[in-house]
């Protein structure tokens, strides 16, 4: 422990403060500040243990929090793994201390995603117990910020970087053509296609394992109501994206392992990945230097954009096809939808 040099004085005491208000001990020490890029993580400890203090990103809200707090005690009671925080006296699973939010979780000990087929396995079946855990999920406040996007998202970003100079017109041409294919095929599928508490965040690197099994499922800032297909097009567009050199390995084990697609889910899969990185392109309209940040995503995003929405994806939706035993169909013998 000792990282306390680097760290400011409004951060000292709110690191202190959390002792008096949850029940973790006597607070001892400060320990090293860990991953993370939404929120302020550091490891703490105290007289019954380690703990890790979160404090949250302002545009978390006291109703969102609550929402993943009753998601999580469902998740909990249904035996999915997920990083509970630990609660106050009065109940709550955060504080206010001055004008920061505090969260308080056990630090959880694991091992860190080492890039095995294994443990690719387990997050995609575990990913599919996440779902299955609330089948019925009941519309909530959405997070402040998101990876799930409506459609003006698109619109309004490409719209935003129009006419920046650093952006060539025939790159920002086919980048807005590609959108309107993305979300036209989007928006039709619609209505068949599954609901879910979505995590929002879902990658390996977002998971502790044990024995190559998911031991713990942490980062809830972006729970909310959606559409399953997205947290498993969001997998696999961080297998294509980060991990290519595995990515024909590792899709496939990920698509066998997620039990349950429906014929629409199947479907929609490559527009849905396509979306992702879709997504992280309309992100540069945002960042402090948008044409750089553009010049980054095209040559990262549209490769995979092009190839998910043509014919060179073959080996792609055949492979998803070649899971019949694994895909079912959105309505039950009786005709009514699941």
């Amino acid at each position: 422990m000792g990282t306390s040099k680097h760290l400011t004085n409004d951060i000292l005491f709110a690191l202190k403060h959390v002792s008096e208000v949850f029940p973790i001990g006597k607070f001892q020490g400060i320990g090293r500040k860990l991953g993370g890029a939404y929120n302020f993580n550091i490891k703490i400890a105290t007289n019954k243990g380690e703990f890790v203090v979160r404090i949250l990103n302002h545009s978390n809200t006291v109703e969102h929090l609550q929402y993943v707090q009753k998601a999580l005690a469902v998740l909990t009671e249904k035996g999915v793994p997920v990083l509970n925080p630990v609660l106050t006296e009065k109940g709550d699973s955060f504080v206010f201390y001055d004008d920061k939010l505090l969260q308080v979780t056990p630090y959880v000990r694991g091992e860190s995603f080492q890039c095995l087929p294994k443990q690719v396995s387990a997050s995609a079946r575990m990913l599919c117990a996440f779902h299955q855990a609330i089948q019925h999920p009941e519309p909530g406040p959405k997070p402040a910020w998101s990876f799930y996007r409506s459609s003006d998202y698109y619109t309004d970003a490409l719209e935003q970087m129009k006419n920046l100079p650093g952006i060539p017109s025939y790159q920002h041409y086919k980048a807005e053509k590609l959108a309107e294919q993305i979300e036209e095929s989007w928006e039709q599928s619609q209505k068949n296609l599954p609901d879910a508490v979505i995590h929002g965040d879902w990658h390996f690197w977002n998971q502790l394992y044990q024995a190559n099994e998911v031991s713990s499922i942490m980062d809830f800032d972006f729970i909310q109501q959606g559409k399953r297909i997205h947290d498993i097009a969001y997998s696999l567009w961080a297998i294509y994206i980060l991990l290519p050199e595995h990515s024909k390995a590792f899709d496939e084990l990920f698509i066998k392992q997620y039990v349950g697609l429906t014929d629409e889910e199947v479907a929609i899969l490559p527009t849905a990945i396509a979306r992702v990185g879709m997504f992280f392109l309309c992100q540069s309209a945002y960042s402090i230097n948008p044409e750089e940040k553009w010049r980054k995503h095209y040559r990262r995003q549209l490769p995979l954009i092009e190839w998910l929405l043509s014919e060179e994806s073959r080996r792609f939706r055949e492979l998803i096809r070649g899971k019949d035993e694994n895909v079912v169909s959105s309505k039950d013998e009786s005709g009514k939808l699941d």
